[in-house]
């Protein structure tokens, strides 16, 4: 293996991205107030303390492991990390840290690969800290996701790469051996790059020699990551679901996490938008090709689309017999999670950390203990040929999460000076008309509104001349100013973050996996960073 080519890491609070929600930043600062919605500190400090909290916890250490052993069927080898530590969770030293994610196609935008990374390094950190304890990084594939639009495809380079197909239920369970054609497209995209051919053997081995897309993501972040012990859980699990049955009971009998959750909404609302609003039922209805919402109406269990119906007793008969066939939704998962592993800390991006705030009640109620919630590390990361543009105008790590056309100013006014602006003349004229105020005032005080509004508006025609001014400047650096918008779109697509769009195959082609060995050692989800990580 090559080395690790060199880069820089750039530091960023979070608040200074302009990305993330007030919730967020207000979390990560300790405000006081938010406090009543989670249970531990986002710090090691916490650790101790959930690993106490987790031992009250009944846990089912053995039917995860047995059950884990299955998912993998004969995926996994006698001397592979995953396989150890699947093995470890039947012991009572033996704790986790999960992050969770739909599994998208060729594994979706950027930020699936900084989740599972965020949680392999806070494993290793915490194995390190508390050697009397074992800490494994998980991986929780919501593979009963049937939101088609948003797992079909991925992004690369700025084209949409799209799997146009025509199968139903969730995602996790599509036949993936119509993926041949997709995947040699892709090898167009991707062109002569050094890490092409690998790539595309890589996903042929995955998705081509896998039935569903579930394998097929279980195997090739196995590929990944396996060696450094994550262990991918797959919640579409009869077994699993069958020690899940109890939450699934009470939720079509008493709509128990509605109540819960709108409980805590309401006083989250004086400050906050809601993530997440509950239903009456927040169970789907999962067979082949069928994921459709349980609905109560009257006496009757409905699932919406289809003609299925359910008495009370049939439903419970059916969840006793089939509960694979019940998929808990947003609301719900999170139970599930934590009912099943015994984890100590979710790591998640923000919307997840923000809706696992509106969960502790139902944490509570169910006597389940409430992880410690960690917001995954995001990153930009800058690519050689984009570092060398962005030195070439002046700009800065920092200065990239500006509105373009702040920095486009920002660059005119490298180039020539302040000779556009008129700030001296501007406070002269304030001066003026602050003489005039206090001369006029002593006269006659009706005319001091007449001499405000007057001057407001000269300030404003020195405004519009100055912007005249910018843009004939602008004019003359025409060409550079252009190569600066498509660095910035570039770098934040849409004007979003490049995490939530680009694929890592966009840098696994330059880099191979020495890409994700940049990323674990830049990552630390322990100092509450945003990070830029620019490669020379």
């Amino acid at each position: 293996m090559s080395s690790t080519p060199p880069y820089t890491v750039t530091p960023l609070d979070y608040s200074a991205t302009g990305y993330f929600t007030k919730l967020i930043t207000d979390y990560l600062k300790g405000d006081e107030w938010l406090k009543q919605f989670y249970v531990h500190e986002p710090t090691m400090l916490s650790v101790e303390e959930a690993i106490l909290t987790k031992r009250n916890q009944k846990l089912y250490r053995n039917e995860l492991a047995e059950a884990l052993l299955k998912q993998y069927d004969d995926l996994l080898k006698e001397e592979d990390a995953a396989l150890k530590n699947i093995l470890s969770l039947k012991n009572e030293n033996t704790f986790t840290v999960v992050t969770a994610h739909q599994p998208n196609l060729f594994l979706g935008p950027l930020y699936l690969i900084y989740k599972i990374t965020s949680a392999i390094k806070m494993a290793e950190l915490l194995n390190e800290k508390y050697p009397a304890e074992k800490f494994i990084p998980v991986y929780w594939m919501g593979s009963e996701d049937h939101d088609v639009d948003e797992l079909n495809h991925i992004l690369l380079f700025g084209k949409k790469i799209e799997w146009n197909l025509k199968q139903k239920g969730s995602f996790g369970n599509y036949n993936t051996e119509s993926l041949g054609g997709l995947i040699d497209g892709l090898k167009e995209v991707a062109g002569n790059s050094p890490y092409t051919d690998e790539l595309i053997q890589l996903l042929k081995a995955s998705y081509l020699e896998s039935k569903t897309i579930t394998q097929a993501t279980r195997k090739l972040l196995h590929h990944f990551f396996g060696k450094q012990g994550l262990v991918i859980v797959d919640g579409d699990d009869s077994a699993l679901k069958k020690i899940f049955a109890p939450v699934m009971k009470g939720e079509l009998l008493n709509s128990t996490s509605e109540k819960l959750v709108n409980a805590t909404i309401v006083k989250q609302e004086e400050k906050y938008p809601v993530q997440v609003k509950p239903r009456n039922i927040n169970l789907f209805y999962l067979k082949e090709n069928l994921r459709e919402r349980i609905v109560r109406e009257g006496g009757e269990y409905k699932v919406l689309n289809t003609e299925i119906t359910f008495s009370e007793q049939a439903i419970l008969s059916e969840l006793e017999n089939h509960p694979e066939r019940f998929s808990p939704n947003v609301v719900l998962r999170p139970l599930y999670q934590e009912m099943i592993l015994p984890n100590i800390a979710f790591i998640g991006g923000g919307a997840e950390v923000s809706y696992f705030m509106e969960f502790k009640n139902s944490f509570e109620h169910y006597k389940i203990a409430f992880p410690i919630l960690f917001l995954r590390n995001c990153a930009l990361v800058i690519d050689k040929s984009s570092a060398a543009r962005m030195n070439k105008f002046g700009l800065t790590e920092t200065s990239l999460f500006a509105d373009i056309e702040e920095i486009i100013k920002s660059f005119t006014l490298q180039q020539t000076g302040d000779s556009f602006e008129m700030n001296e003349e501007r406070i002269e004229l304030e001066k003026l008309f602050q003489q005039l105020k206090s001369k006029i005032s002593a006269l006659d005080k009706t005319l001091e509104n007449q001499i405000a509004a007057e001057q407001t508006r000269v300030l404003k025609f020195i405004q519009s001349l100055e912007e005249r001014l910018l843009k004939t400047e602008k004019k003359k650096h025409e060409d550079s100013i252009q190569q600066i918008r498509k660095l910035k779109e570039k770098l934040f697509p849409d004007n979003s973050l490049q995490e939530r769009h680009e694929s890592f195959i966009a840098f696994y082609l330059s880099h191979g996996v020495e890409f994700f060995n940049i990323i674990h050692e830049a990552f630390n989800p322990f100092e509450k960073k945003f990070i830029v990580i620019s490669l020379q």
